[in-house]
């Protein structure tokens, strides 16, 4: 026993949290694939939707959350091990509890990474988009829509024809990200730009700090393998923003000694 050594850990949440909405995305696809052919033909407008619905929120909330979990892992990772001194005691002292997620995102590119944030305009706008987003699910409130609709002889039945949001100046309000901006029309193609944004901060973030990032991923009958974020963008079939690629991520000081390990140890 006079052997025994303390050590500290971090608990990782960040492959649970990517897991869970990569699973909740194909819910939504199989969900939307059932549903391509009813037509809703009463007044609750999105009733025949709500597998697709439930799942496609499910998805973005967790992709949420797997950014979040990346970003503190990669800050309280970044700080052990080495004397606190300055800016780093105070960040430690308010990450928890006083610092939005952007906020953190910013301070620890700023502070830590190899790269310039005004570089990825794009990137931290698809990021910015995405925040609001998600807050507008997690805080949400009562939504209104108008519904064109045609009453028949029977009471009990009617047409739909269309429904449009009382709130129709907020139809751009995420003109980079082109998510929803009505709450009752979050669907899988919602989840499935949130996935990919999710993938992109991970990709920034692992190529800045080499991170070394890996996601189990399901290979079929039972076998699995494991994948970097950038190797799942890569196999990606449709992008919803081809304009980030992930190369344009990687530092110049990494890029010139990743070229100079492979020219010693060619494969």
């Amino acid at each position: 026993m006079n052997n025994v050594e303390i050590l500290p850990l971090i608990f990782n949440l960040i492959e649970n949290f990517f897991n869970s909405s990569r699973d909740a995305l194909e819910r939504a696809k199989i969900a939307r694939y059932n549903n391509s052919v009813q037509k809703s033909t009463d007044l609750n407008a999105f009733s025949h939707c709500r597998v697709e619905v439930q799942a496609s929120i499910e998805s973005t909330v967790f992709s949420f959350l797997t950014i979040e979990a990346t970003i503190n892992y990669i800050f309280f990772d970044t700080l052990r091990g080495h004397k606190l001194r300055g800016i780093e005691k105070w960040l430690q002292q308010k990450w928890k509890r006083n610092l939005s997620v952007y906020d953190r995102f910013i301070l620890l590119i700023d502070y830590f990474a190899h790269s310039n944030l005004d570089d990825f305009q794009h990137l931290t706008s698809l990021f910015s988009e995405f925040i609001t987003f998600r807050n507008r699910i997690v805080h949400a409130m009562p939504e209104e829509y108008y519904a064109l609709v045609e009453s028949f002889p029977n009471e009990n039945e009617v047409l739909l024809h269309d429904v449009e949001s009382v709130h129709v100046q907020n139809r751009e309000q995420f003109p980079v990200s082109r998510l929803s901006s009505e709450t009752g029309r979050i669907n899988c193609e919602d989840a499935k730009r949130g996935f990919e944004i999710m993938l992109l901060v991970i990709c920034f973030l692992d190529e800045q700090f080499i991170a070394d990032f890996k996601f189990t991923l399901s290979c079929g009958k039972g076998e699995q393998k494991y994948m970097r974020p950038r190797d799942i963008v890569a196999s990606t079939d449709v992008r919803y923003y081809p304009k980030l690629c992930v190369e344009q991520f990687v530092p110049e000081d990494f890029k010139k000694w990743r070229m100079h390990k492979n020219q010693l140890n060619p494969t």
